[in-house]
C-alpha cells in the first residue's frame, strides 16, 4: 500500500436501533479496501411518540439524554442523571438555533408543554424569539432585572456593588418576584413600619436609596415607563451633636496605642532571640528600623485623626498618592468621586516614613499600598485589632469619631467652614455646616456679646 495516500474520512449518522441515533466516523483506505468505523460521541438521543405515561416511565442514566417527539418537530424531553425531567423545544430564529426550556415535567402536563412548544415554534417561523421574550418578561421583576442586567452593571460601575446587591437580594427579598412597576411607595411604607423597630432611620434611608436607584436604572433603560419610588421621601433623621474626642481622650487613645506597640515590639524581640539561639534567621528589628510602632494600626489612627480621611480612603491609599517629601496626600473619594489634596502634619509625616520602612522590611520589597499585611497584601479591614483598642478605652471611639475630631478641632481653632469642607471631602459646604457649625462657640459668644453694648 502506498503510504503517501492517506485514508479518506467521512462523517455520517448511523442508526444503531430504531429509536437511538449516534454519530459515527468512517475511514476508507483506498488501496486495501479496508473500512473502519468509530464512534466519536457518546450522548444519545431518542425519538418516540411522547405520551404522559411514557414520560413518567423514563429513567435516569449516567449522562443526560433527550427524547424527541415524533408528533411535534423540535419538541423533546431532557432527562438528567438526577432523574429531573424538563420539556424543551429547539428553536431557530434568524439562523440562530437554541434549546428553549418550556418547563419542568413535574409542573406541566404533556399537553400544556406541547401547546406551548407549538406556539414557540410558530413565533420562531415569524422571526420572534420566545427566549428573548422570556428574558424581557423576567427582567420586569426585581429578581429578573438583577439577574439579567443590573447586577452586572453594579459590579462594573460601583465600588460598593456587593453591598447594593446584598440589600436588593436579602433586605428586599420579599420583593424579588414583584414586578418593578408594582414596587410602589405604599409597599415601601409598610416595609418601613415593619423595620422601624430594629433599624435606624438613616439605615432605612440607605437601603431604600439602593432600591430607588435600581428602579431609576430600569426606567432609564426602558424596562419600566416611570420610577414608582421617585416621590419617596427620606425618613427624618434627628441630628445629634457631633461626637469628637477631647484633648484628654486623644491622649488616652495615644497611650493605649503605644502600650499595644510596646507589647508587640517586645514580643518580636523575644521571638528573634529565640530564633537566633536556634540558628534561624531573625525577623526585621524595630530598633534597627527606628520604628516606634509594631504594625499599621497606630499610623492608620494618627493619619485619620490628623487628615480627616475616611477609613475606606485610608485603607485604599497608595504610595503614589503621597508626595515624595510626605507633605501632602492626594485622595480620590470613593463616596463622591472627587479628589482633594490634604497637607500633612509633621506627626503624620514621621509615621508614614517609618511605616514605609517597616513595609519594605517585612515584605522584602516595595509595596504599592500604604497599609499592607506582612505578605504585602492590601489590608481590607482592621475590625479585630481596633476592637482590642476600644476595649481598653474609657470612652466609645470609632473611626468616624476620629475623622470628626479632625473637623471639630479645625472649627474650634477658627478655620473657615469652606476650608474644613474641602479637607473633609464633603460634596457640599452645607453638609459641613449642618454637622460642624454648631461647634463655633467663639462666634456665638461674639454674637450674644452684642447685647452687652446696650
Amino acid at each position: 500500500m502506498d503510504l503517501n495516500h492517506r485514508p479518506q474520512h467521512y462523517e455520517c449518522t448511523g442508526l444503531l436501533t430504531n429509536t437511538s441515533v449516534i454519530p459515527v466516523s468512517i475511514a476508507i483506505y483506498p488501496y486495501c479496501g479496508s473500512i473502519f468505523c468509530s464512534v466519536y460521541a457518546v450522548q444519545k438521543y431518542m425519538k418516540a411518540i411522547l405520551t404522559q405515561k411514557f414520560i413518567d416511565q423514563l429513567g435516569s442514566k449516567e449522562k443526560r439524554y433527550k427524547v424527541y417527539d415524533t408528533k411535534l418537530s423540535g419538541f423533546f424531553v431532557l432527562v438528567h442523571p438526577t432523574g429531573r425531567k424538563g420539556y424543551f423545544c429547539f428553536l431557530r430564529v434568524n439562523g440562530k438555533g437554541t434549546d428553549f426550556k418550556i418547563g419542568n415535567c413535574d409542573t406541566l402536563t404533556l399537553k400544556q408543554a406541547r401547546d406551548m412548544g407549538a406556539e414557540a415554534l410558530m413565533k420562531a417561523r415569524q422571526g420572534v424569539s420566545s427566549v428573548e421574550e422570556r428574558r424581557i418578561k423576567d427582567a420586569e421583576t426585581l429578581k429578573g432585572f438583577l439577574d439579567t442586567r443590573y447586577k452586572d452593571y453594579l459590579i462594573s460601575n460601583h465600588k460598593a456593588a456587593k453591598t447594593s446587591i446584598w440589600i436588593l437580594e436579602v433586605v428586599f427579598k420579599d420583593f424579588l418576584n414583584t414586578r418593578l412597576e408594582d414596587i410602589d411607595i405604599n409597599k415601601i411604607e409598610k416595609w418601613r413600619v415593619k423595620q422601624s423597630q430594629t433599624l435606624k432611620p438613616s439605615t432605612m434611608n440607605r437601603r431604600t436609596a439602593a432600591l430607588k436607584a435600581a428602579l431609576s436604572a430600569a426606567r432609564k433603560w426602558g424596562i419600566i415607563s416611570n420610577n414608582p419610588l421617585s416621590d419617596l421621601s427620606l425618613k427624618k433623621i434627628v441630628k445629634q451633636p457631633v461626637q469628637f474626642l477631647s484633648d484628654t481622650q486623644l491622649m488616652e487613645l495615644r497611650s493605649v496605642l503605644k502600650s499595644r506597640d510596646d507589647r508587640m515590639i517586645q514580643a518580636r524581640s523575644d521571638y528573634n532571640e529565640w530564633l537566633t539561639t536556634r540558628g534561624k534567621g531573625a525577623l526585621p528589628d524595630y530598633d534597627e528600623l527606628e520604628c516606634p510602632h509594631a504594625d499599621h494600626l497606630t499610623p492608620l489612627a494618627i493619619l485619620i485623626m490628623e487628615t480627616g480621611l475616611r477609613l475606606s480612603e485610608a485603607l485604599t491609599l497608595e504610595w503614589k498618592h503621597i508626595s515624595d517629601d510626605f507633605q501632602s496626600i492626594t485622595v480620590v473619594s470613593g463616596k463622591t468621586g472627587n479628589y482633594r489634596v490634604i497637607p500633612t502634619t509633621s506627626d503624620v509625616q514621621v509615621y508614614l516614613k517609618t511605616l514605609k520602612r517597616l513595609n519594605d522590611a517585612n515584605c522584602e520589597q516595595r509595596t504599592n499600598s500604604v497599609f499592607v499585611t506582612t505578605k504585602g497584601q492590601p489590608i481590607k479591614g482592621v475590625k479585630t485589632s481596633w476592637n482590642g483598642i476600644r476595649d481598653k478605652l474609657s470612652f466609645n471611639c470609632d473611626w468616624r469619631m476620629l475623622r470628626r475630631t479632625f473637623g471639630s478641632r479645625l472649627i474650634n481653632r477658627g478655620v473657615s467652614v469652606y476650608h474644613v469642607s474641602q479637607l473633609l471631602g464633603h460634596s457640599n459646604v452645607s453638609t459641613t455646616e449642618e454637622w460642624y457649625i454648631g461647634l463655633d462657640m467663639e462666634s456665638k459668644r461674639e454674637a450674644v456679646g452684642v447685647l452687652d453694648l446696650f
